[in-house]
């Protein structure tokens, strides 16, 4: 009984580190660069032009 429970903690265990490692190495594409600075707390604070220079410099990163 108890080495069942064990292997059934275990297997939730590496289910957990799975879903963590598979989430942690994802890259990112960084056409989606302004979609995260607009998530930011600062951008909704910002006025509009340290928006527009925030996406500026989001949008700078991407390679074309």
């Amino acid at each position: 009984m108890a080495v069942g429970i064990a292997l059934i903690v275990v297997g939730v265990a590496l289910l957990g580190v799975t879903a963590w490692f598979w989430r942690a190495s994802r890259l990112d594409d960084p056409v989606l660069a302004p979609l995260e600075v607009i998530g930011d707390r600062r951008f909704r604070a910002a006025d509009e032009a340290t928006r527009r220079e925030m996406l500026q410099r989001a949008r700078s990163t991407v390679e074309r």
